[in-house]
């Protein structure tokens, strides 16, 4: 009788037992499926905000190549006028011409996301590593165009100097005018005369020496710009792409 009992309780043990163990099972399964979501409901997160960022890069990328081809066409217009047009120049456009070459309008990425993601761990959300790896070579590509646009600040300097040696600088304050110039790009305009030019023939050459650098710089800049752009929009596709999976 008493081996019967025992017997029972022994199976009771056991069906306690393999429900107790049951319920801790599911409830493993049931916490990392509920971890899983939350993790993929991040990522998604993350995904959507690299885009948006990757949106205002592009726009961004757009502004400064556009001031680039300007400065670009401008310097056109400037080895016309010192090469193949006679004397007496119109020099109100050699002033505006020279200051505009000064204007910078570089480019700065939006780094928000990317940041996030480096100090809060979060690219180890991203389950697709191919995808990683493109979002680590675009950032470090924008941060190596970061570093050549600061060295081309630097190279800049020497043209400040040679439009010194050319160009008188109250002409060139008056170039900027809010009021006069409203509505025109940085409200910059010509001067209504054409002001006089200092310096010798050689200060003169050795200006469009270093306007002739200016530009080269630039045209650097602006095909890395162009590699940048194709890199953000087959980037916005690939995250779009991966944003969609469920």
């Amino acid at each position: 009788m008493d081996n019967l009992n025992f017997k029972k309780h022994l199976g009771s043990y056991a069906v306690e037992f393999v429900l107790l163990f049951s319920a801790v099972t599911l409830g493993f399964f049931a916490e990392n499926y509920r971890e899983g979501l939350v993790e993929r409901k991040t990522e998604k997160m993350y995904l959507q905000s690299l885009i948006k960022d990757l949106g205002q890069d592009t726009l961004k990328i757009d502004y400064s190549i556009r001031s680039k081809e300007i400065k670009d066409q401008y310097f056109d217009t400037l080895y016309t006028i010192l090469y193949q047009t006679p004397r007496p120049w119109p020099t109100r456009k050699l002033y505006y011409i020279s200051r505009y070459l000064l204007i910078r309008e570089p480019f700065y990425g939006t780094m928000g996301t990317i940041h996030q993601l480096e100090n809060a761990g979060g690219f180890k959300l991203i389950q697709d590593e191919n995808l990683v790896d493109k979002i680590n070579a675009y950032s470090a590509a924008k941060e190596k165009l970061n570093q050549i646009q600061l060295v081309r600040d630097q190279n800049t300097l020497p043209f400040k100097e040679a439009i010194g040696n050319v160009f008188f600088g109250k002409e060139l304050a008056f170039l900027f005018d809010p009021i006069k110039f409203k509505g025109r790009p940085y409200s910059m305009g010509e001067p209504n005369w054409d002001p006089p030019l200092k310096g010798a023939e050689e200060d003169l050459d050795l200006f469009f020496y270093w306007a002739s650098n200016e530009i080269f710089m630039e045209r650097n800049s602006k095909q890395l710009l162009h590699n940048l752009r194709t890199s953000a929009k087959e980037l916005i596709h690939e995250l779009e792409k991966e944003n969609s999976n469920d």
